[in-house]
């Protein structure tokens, strides 16, 4: 897993996570066009990077080391 990723992809990775703790599972299209299709290349990245993985059907979900991340994020921030 490369753990340099860019403001951005951040951004993204925290915007898949508000969604799946929603109960909402995106996949790509779903991001592209909610967010514009600007939004591909960042997902690409973070699909490569190990950061987002594809599930059934295309969703994307966070990996394993991602979960953990966002989570140990958000408890740093104290929301």
């Amino acid at each position: 897993m490369d753990f340099d990723i860019t403001a951005e992809e951040e951004a993204l990775v925290f915007h898949v996570a508000a969604l799946l703790q929603t109960g909402h599972s995106p996949t790509d299209d779903d991001l592209a066009e909610e967010l514009g299709d600007e939004v591909r290349p960042p997902l690409q990245s973070l699909l490569d990077k190990g950061w987002l993985v594809i599930e059934k059907e295309r969703e994307l979900t966070l990996s394993t080391i991602a979960r953990h991340a966002v989570s140990s994020r958000r408890d740093i921030g104290g929301s």
